[in-house]
């Protein structure tokens, strides 16, 4: 979650103490964009615009005019011009950034377009149409926007692949991989990555599940990985340290990289991750443009797909190569061919209240997005309009009905029924701190437990208590994200986490690595996950955290009945607010056009 900028402050006055040591006593204006600096990186953004906030009133304090800031700032020794290489760099389009943030920006960029430009030699163009008919013989939507993402990867090093619930990702790098392998003959070495354990487990899952449906050789089949790693594992984390053992001068040994769940990662991974790719290797990201970004800094994935538009050149090898036709862009930039956009929902029709609020959601549409809540047309979406003191019973009666159940199996200690039946309700919350939020909630469910009589409110530990892993313990293979599940067995109490094949790992309570009550969760923590209900918890009050992305994904982790708890004006309002994070990646990309 994002972090408030009053806890990044402290962070801007020590380093305002640490230069003022180096350079003497800092100038005002210098120390003010020190502070505003920190906390825009607190709240995801990778540097400062100066000219929105130039001439206005931060505080108690006002703040320079844009040229006096300018001059301020660039007569100071710890600001550099980009490529001078001191502690600040300041651009010139008024972007102030702390030199290593710019750093891992013009290193990415540079490594993008490498990937974007790199000439390639797709093979035979005939023998590709006819693998692509085949693996897509089925598609029936006019364009075929799956069947062009896969012919997009086969002729570029980049392919960046975004879709919401639904379109199809996981079926479209199935079909694509395994083009990938029918055109090398089997002989690349394929490798799947994702950020959280989570996010790679249901990879791993997804994959193995939509493998059998192609009827592939068996070579090309097993030239097809069904396990992925996380992105740390896969660079391979070094102990207390930022780096990795995988990097430019000690590159990955693979061909291929797929990494799901891209909108995930931030700026700096992103760099190390392009950074440790051997030059000859193909990059496919895939992810949601529309759902949250990173929780650090950076939102390179929503900023990779904006710039895409296709040029005359490519659309013309797609269409020879897949038998799609592109929109053409006047003046595409020059990583504009490798962005496809899967455009058609096979989960949420014209029928779908989830999928017409989630249309409207991205559109900004505040207004319809209520009159849609408010209509009655959709019996796949309520609004429950009032603040949360007004509600606060109904909830947690209704949170009794969504775990009805959920407690069924953990009275009658079956592990395997409980994890299904935790699945079909979850509650979502846009916050973790206060009224409404997840921690608020998780405590308010277990007095209500206790209550009943469920459980001792003397223990943390008791049978029907479901956790949520917060950090990655790789000698157990549990991971930030994953879910476990308290029960009964053998006469003692264990908690239970799902392994492949629906098998059950257990583990005593004592072993786990961090983790937290987890019958409410954060919408960011959700990012992957689906549910069959969705209950979302809105805030009394707009917040900064409350914004279109928020809500499209917290209603989109429904795949049957999306409930939203809170005063309709502030889904209004967040429906309304349009993020947008600051960064000079997407000028970089688009000038070298």
């Amino acid at each position: 979650m994002n972090r408030s900028p009053e806890s990044i402050t402290p962070l801007g006055s020590e380093l305002g103490r640490v230069l003022g040591r180096l350079h003497g006593e800092l100038p005002v204006p210098l120390q003010q964009a020190l502070q505003l600096l920190c906390a825009a990186l607190g709240e995801g953004h990778v540097c400062l615009d100066l000219n929105p906030l130039a001439g206005k009133r931060h505080g108690d304090e006002p703040l320079p005019k844009l040229a006096a800031w300018l001059k301020a700032l660039q007569a100071h020794p710890a600001v550099g011009a980009p490529g001078q290489f001191k502690p600040l760099t300041l651009d010139s389009a008024g972007r102030l950034y702390l030199t290593r943030y710019w750093l891992y920006e013009q290193q990415l960029a540079k490594r993008l377009l490498a990937l974007a430009t790199a000439p390639l030699e797709a093979g035979d163009p005939a023998r590709l149409r006819g693998l692509l008919d085949g693996l897509f013989a089925s598609g029936k939507q006019q364009p075929d926007w799956q069947k062009a993402a896969a012919a997009s990867a086969v002729l570029q090093r980049l392919c960046v692949i975004s879709g919401g619930p639904g379109t199809g990702k996981t079926t479209t790098v199935v079909k694509l991989l395994a083009a990938l392998q029918q055109m090398a003959d089997g002989l690349l070495v394929i490798r799947l990555a994702a950020p959280t354990g989570k996010a790679a487990a249901r990879m791993s899952e997804s994959i193995r599940k939509a493998k059998p449906g192609l009827a592939l050789a068996d070579d090309i089949a097993a030239g097809i990985p069904e396990s992925a790693s996380t992105l740390h594992r896969l660079l391979g984390s070094l102990a207390d340290s930022p780096r990795f053992r995988h990097h430019a001068g000690n590159p990955l040994a693979l061909d291929v990289l797929v990494v799901d769940e891209a909108s995930m990662i931030d700026l700096a991974l992103m760099a190390k991750l392009t950074d440790a790719l051997p030059p000859h290797a193909r990059l496919i990201l895939l992810g949601d443009k529309d759902q949250l970004d990173s929780v650090e800094a950076g939102a390179v994935f929503g900023q990779l797909c904006a710039l895409r538009g296709y040029s005359a050149a490519f659309a013309a090898q797609l269409q020879a190569a897949a038998g799609v036709e592109l929109p053409l862009a006047p003046q595409p930039p020059a990583i504009g061919n490798a962005i496809m956009l899967l455009q058609h929902s096979y989960r949420f029709d014209a029928n779908s209240g989830i999928g017409e609020l989630a249309r409207l959601a991205n559109a900004g549409d505040g207004v319809a997005a209520l009159m849609l809540c408010r209509s009655g047309n959709f019996s796949d979406i309520a609004l429950h309009d009032a603040p949360l003191a007004h509600y606060r019973a109904a909830l947690l009666q209704r949170v009794e009905q969504g775990f009805g159940a959920y407690w069924q199996a953990i009275r009658a200690g079956d592990a395997v029924a409980a994890f299904a039946a935790f699945g079909r309700f979850r509650l979502l919350a846009a916050q973790r701190e206060g009224d409404g939020g997840v921690n608020w909630l998780n405590a308010a469910i277990e007095q209500r437990w206790a209550q009943r009589g469920w459980l001792n409110p003397r223990s943390p530990w008791y049978a029907g208590r479901p956790v949520m892993v917060a950090e990655n313990d790789y000698a157990l293979q549990l991971f930030n994200g994953d879910i476990g599940i308290a029960l009964q067995r053998a006469g003692r109490l264990q908690v239970a986490f799902e392994a492949e094949g629906g098998s059950i790992r257990w583990f005593n309570p004592g072993r786990l690595p961090r983790h937290a009550t987890a019958y409410a969760m954060t919408v960011h923590k959700s990012q992957g996950s689906e549910f069959d209900t969705v209950a979302l918890l809105l805030p009394d009050n707009k917040t900064p955290l409350l914004t279109r992305n928020l809500i499209y994904t917290g209603i989109t982790r429904a795949k049957r009945q999306a409930e939203i708890w809170g005063p309709a004006n502030v889904l209004r309002l967040a429906v309304e607010d349009a993020p947008a994070r600051n960064s000079g990646l997407a000028d970089v990309l688009r000038s070298a056009g």
